[in-house]
């Protein structure tokens, strides 16, 4: 997990805000069982007032030291080290209570990983051994590791609050993280500006149909579609008309096809559309079919929009995909020669009908 360190970050200030609220919680719920375990040992009374000081004033100095800083996320990364020292000061305190002491450094170690990494864990399991063991050295090295039934149930705050905290927040990091994946899946399969498949995603799925055509024989065809005179469309009307006119194309395609035909940008005013168990004369009907419902229709004033469409159903030489779309290819530009607004398959044209 990594985050940004510059100035005004939102990711940073969120982790920032995230920490120090877990912080809260963490402070006051362990607390709770260390101050248990010392009283079950009858320690000093002068040890209540320190431990409501370290709860109350070590969070909100941490959430002043982050919040003043230029570089928030570095000054929280060393607010979570001195989370360590605090903790491994009071385990020492509390002569080493077990159940207390493991909880401690088990969970503040995985909160460290999780946060920054080992790098993290490292300096910050390192600061709470130090300073265990300097305090221990100035308390007699006194050492008590039996934990009193109170302690356990004092414990279970921090082990039950705390950990469930971590779960949850997990828990919606993960959700965030599928939801980016299925935008990004998003995007990669389609095309932003047209609405139909990215010419990636169509390339895998007329792979995936030559597959199954060399497995068990199933019958398809492509459509290689052109927009005639699209250049001169941007050129006397712009390209926010030019743009206009993809939209639309790519709408009226999307209407005219079934729901197992994929429709796909192939790459600028050129559509490919699959059309999975149809033979040549059922693709030549939906093409010209397809290529009526564009020359029908008013796209750029002054400007008639037609399409010229190349048909190649997938026979048994075709073998990868650029035998499939070179024979379809090779169809359209037939088409456009002949003087577009065509439909071809092999040496077949099917003209547009004259205007009566």
């Amino acid at each position: 997990m990594s985050f940004s360190t510059s100035p005004g970050d939102s990711g940073g200030n969120r982790f920032v805000r995230f920490t120090c609220a877990m912080r809260v919680l963490g402070t006051w719920t362990s607390l709770m069982g260390v101050m248990a375990s010392l009283h079950a040992q009858g320690a000093n009374a002068l040890w209540w007032p320190l431990a409501a000081l370290t709860g109350i004033g070590w969070p909100l100095l941490a959430w002043r030291i982050s919040s003043n800083s230029s570089r928030p996320v570095e000054a929280e990364f060393g607010n979570l080290v001195m989370d360590s020292v605090v903790a491994g000061f009071w385990i020492a305190i509390m002569r080493f209570d077990l159940l207390p002491t493991v909880l401690l450094v088990s969970v503040m170690s995985m909160d460290r990983t999780v946060a920054g990494g080992w790098p993290l864990a490292r300096r910050s399991l390192a600061a709470m051994v130090a300073t265990s063991l300097v305090t221990s050295a100035l308390n007699g090295f006194a050492f008590a590791p039996r934990t009193e039934f109170s302690t356990m149930l004092w414990c279970m705050p921090f082990l039950v609050l705390y950990l469930l905290a971590i779960g949850a927040t997990a828990r919606a990091f993960a959700d965030k993280v599928r939801a980016q994946k299925r935008m990004l899946e998003q995007v990669v399969r389609v095309d932003a500006e047209t609405g139909l498949a990215s010419r990636q995603q169509w390339l895998a799925l007329v792979a995936e149909q030559m597959r199954r055509f060399h497995r068990y024989g199933a019958v398809s065809s492509l459509l290689m579609i052109d927009v005639d005179e699209f250049k001169r469309i941007n050129d006397s009307q712009g390209h926010l008309a030019g743009d206009q006119v993809l939209r639309r194309v790519s709408a009226l395609l999307h209407e005219g096809l079934r729901s197992t035909d994929v429709a796909g940008r192939y790459g600028g005013d050129e559509f490919g559309v699959l059309l999975p168990g149809t033979h040549r004369e059922a693709a030549l009907e939906v093409a010209e079919r397809l290529r009526q419902r564009v020359a029908g229709q008013v796209m750029a004033a002054g400007v008639p929009v037609t399409l010229s469409i190349g048909v190649a159903e997938l026979r048994a030489g075709m073998k990868d995909i650029e035998d499939w779309t070179g024979a379809a290819d090779e169809a359209l530009y037939r088409a456009k020669a002949a003087g577009r607004n065509q439909v071809c398959f092999g040496e077949d044209v099917v003209p547009a009908p004259v205007a009566g």
